[in-house]
Formats: structure tokens, sequence, C-alpha cells
């Protein structure tokens, strides 16, 4: 069962090896631009759903 703690726990799971393959990749790259958005978004709605969850 998928709780609010544990869609914190994969969303910061997520986020951190978001964060590893953007270091890898090519700054300019549209990998790069499109992961990059996606993390953000991804934070926005982890954040948006526990703080919700209160």
């Amino acid at each position: 069962m998928i709780t609010y703690h544990s869609i914190g726990y994969y969303g910061l799971l997520a986020a951190l090896s978001a964060l590893a393959l953007l270091r890898l990749l090519p700054t300019g790259s549209r990998a790069h631009c499109l992961l990059s958005r996606a993390l953000l978004a991804a934070l926005l709605i982890t954040a948006a759903i526990v703080g919700l969850s209160y």
C-alpha cells in the first residue's frame, strides 16, 4: 500500500538518482533540460501531496 510517507521516500530516492544523472549529462543537451524540468515537477508534486496530507 502506498502512503504519503512512502511517496516522500520514493520521491527522495528518485530525486537523488536524477541529480546524479544530471551531473553526468552535458549541460546543453536536450536530455539534461527534460530531466531537470521533470525533477522540478516531481519535487513540486511531492511537496504538494505531503503538504496537503496534513
